[in-house]
C-alpha cells in the first residue's frame, strides 16, 4: 500500500543518527550555561551600582515632560 506517502527511515537508523549527542556538545552546553550564570548576575550588579533600579517610575514622567516641551 505505497501510494506516495511520507517515507520513513527504519527505526534503527533514526535512533542511531538522530538521538546520539556527541560529548563535545555537552561541553559546549556546559560552557554556555556557566557563561550565562556568571554574566547575568554581573549585569544585574552593574545596573544596581549605576542606579538603574532606584527610580524606575522617573522615565515615564520625563517622557511626558519632553513630549509637552516638544508640543509647544
Amino acid at each position: 500500500m505505497r501510494n506516495g506517502g511520507p517515507k520513513m527511515l527504519p527505526e534503527h537508523v533514526m535512533t542511531d543518527t538522530m538521538m546520539s549527542i556527541d560529548p563535545a556538545d555537552y561541553t559546549i552546553i556546559l560552557i554556555a550555561s556557566i557563561i550565562i550564570l556568571l554574566v547575568f548576575p554581573a549585569l544585574l550588579y552593574w545596573g544596581w551600582k549605576k542606579g538603574q533600579f532606584k527610580d524606575i517610575e522617573d522615565a515615564k514622567y520625563r517622557m511626558i515632560e519632553m513630549e509637552e516641551e516638544n508640543a509647544h
